[in-house]
């Protein structure tokens, strides 16, 4: 099925809107992610070729495709889905946010909205931050003597972040994420103003945000109703030295802009998994890690007439859900209709029958066992046939009523350390890790360091919360004395300590205002520069 659904898709190519499809490589750790705006994620459709090449450049994939389903049902029963989709068969979302009737259509809104992708890395927003922090003279003339203006790339990046919609056409005030600078001229005054040291809020090293609808045309892959949600979408890694180099990171955010109340509503990801020869690939799933995984029948992943195998040894790959925990986690198998897919999405198969585990007990969580326990219920202990790995992990959200907001956030991990058993017990056990990463939001491993600073330094410094209210807790794992110095925005020191704690300072500042401040961490000879800020 997957050979023939590729030749369909080179055969089809030239009648395709493969024209109309943005799309772009999301590829600064060692995955290259490829990512459009028509719903299916991680599937190059102007090459017909998969697009999550792990590790990037060795041109095998781990991924066939990557779709987020929405689904509700009204007041009357009725069920509203949403699915991405392809050039040839249609698709349920649409580029940009919700607004008015008859707006969609206008030059206006295609003009604005044609593409609606944005692509920032964070090292651009902190070029950006301090050539603005000197502009305004926040900082001294020697800090500011090697910073050049940015780039006009940049400068374009940065005045064009989406923060806001048009009122005026029914769209919303506030859209992307955005930090309002309180040493702007302005202050805080809830408008994106980059003149006045705004900026973009991203996650990782590098992200891809996106903003999309449902409703602004018929849901022509699915044929359902629309659910009126508009739907922020940000893809992002960091670059590491540690497994993190390996991941990808999503975070999804529903919002009902519509006046219909939904008695029901459920959201999930569904991942075609193909490691390198999609035809010996099995599906399972742990509960307790919020984890849905994918790993080989066997420990050799041959070639195959379209696609390279990872050989000896294959990897794992695995998905986590890091904010709701999943309330299901099934295979997919053959659900094609709205109603089947609703099944699947509530942990029951297509057929709306529950799935039962070799104790005869029902169950949400299929082959929850882990392979390398024989006596456990795996697809590899059962001896089950290898194939087409598909799997929807699911969260059921109850009410979705007019004006709610849902987010949910995934990982999807990668691991080859091992054999194919052994990785696979490797992306469970990264389960855990990569959810105490998240939950810690230590998002400043990205920022610049000083010249001269060991790049392990700036992995084991953890500052958090940030922002804060005031009081920030510092940690590192390197051993010896730590210096901390902290400046405020006229390079004066306002806070200076030295320890030989390093596993736990304290750094409060309450007494201080809100806004940005300068954390200068002394380790040995060496510098990290890190930003604080009071809210």
């Amino acid at each position: 099925m997957k050979a023939l659904l590729v030749l369909l898709t080179i055969l089809f190519q030239a009648l395709t809107l493969n024209a109309q499809i943005s799309s772009t490589n999301l590829d600064h750790n060692n995955v290259s992610a490829y990512i459009s705006d028509i719903g299916t994620y991680f599937f190059d459709y102007s090459n017909s070729s998969m697009g999550y090449e792990v590790p990037k450049g060795s041109d095998i994939y781990a991924i066939y495709s990557t779709q987020f389903w929405f689904a509700g049902k009204d007041n009357l029963g009725e069920i509203h889905f949403v699915q991405g989709g392809s050039p040839t068969q249609g698709t349920d979302l649409f580029n940009g946010p919700i607004s008015g009737p008859g707006t969609y259509d206008t030059q206006q809104y295609i003009d604005q909205w044609e593409s609606s992708m944005w692509e920032i890395c964070q090292s651009e927003i902190d070029t950006y931050l301090l050539w603005w922090e000197c502009s305004m003279g926040f900082l001294t003339p020697q800090e500011c003597q090697n910073v050049a203006s940015p780039s006009m790339e940049i400068m374009n990046k940065i005045y064009a972040w989406p923060a806001h919609g048009d009122v005026t056409i029914g769209q919303a005030y506030f859209l992307a994420p955005f930090y309002d600078n309180p040493l702007g001229p302005s202050g805080v005054d809830g408008a994106y103003r980059p003149q006045d040291g705004d900026y973009p809020l991203i996650k990782g090293c590098c992200a891809t945000y996106m903003i999309q609808n449902d409703a602004a045309h018929s849901h022509t892959y699915t044929n359902t109703d629309s659910l009126g949600i508009e739907i922020h979408t940000m893809f992002y890694q960091y670059e590491t030295s540690d497994y993190l180099n390996d991941v990808t990171f999503v975070d999804i955010k529903a919002i009902n802009r519509s006046t219909n109340d939904y008695t029901e509503f459920s959201q999930s990801i569904v991942v075609d998994a193909d490691l390198g020869n999609y035809s010996d690939d099995y599906y399972g799933c742990d509960s307790l890690s919020n984890c849905m995984f994918f790993y080989n029948g066997d420990n050799n992943d041959e070639n195959n007439t379209f696609y390279l195998g990872y050989g000896i040894d294959p990897p794992a790959i695995g998905v986590v859900c890091l904010e709701e925990e999943m309330n299901s986690c099934v295979p997919y198998n053959s659900g094609a209709t709205t109603n089947a897919k609703w099944n699947l999405m509530h942990g029951l198969d297509a057929s709306g029958n529950p799935w039962v585990d070799l104790n005869m007990n029902t169950t949400n969580y299929v082959y929850s066992g882990n392979p390398n326990i024989p006596s456990e219920w795996s697809a590899y202990s059962t001896g089950a046939q290898t194939g087409d790995a598909i799997g929807i992990s699911s969260h059921n959200y109850g009410n979705f009523n007019s004006g709610d907001v849902i987010t949910q956030s995934y990982a999807i991990l990668y691991a080859r350390d091992g054999s194919h058993l052994e990785n696979a017990q490797h992306i469970i056990d990264l389960s855990g890790e990569v959810k105490t990463f998240y939950d810690s939001n230590l998002n400043d491993i990205c920022e610049e360091m000083e010249l001269g600073i060991f790049e392990e330094f700036l992995n084991d410094i953890l500052i958090y919360p940030n922002p804060s209210n005031g009081v920030f807790n510092l940690s590192t794992g390197h051993p010896g004395p730590i210096n901390l110095f902290v400046y405020d925005v006229t390079g004066k020191i306002i806070f200076e300590s030295n320890s030989e704690n390093y596993q736990f300072m304290e750094i409060n500042l309450s007494n201080r205002s809100k806004g940005l401040y300068t954390l200068k961490v002394q380790i040995d000879q060496n510098f990290v520069t890190k930003k604080l800020v009071i809210e």
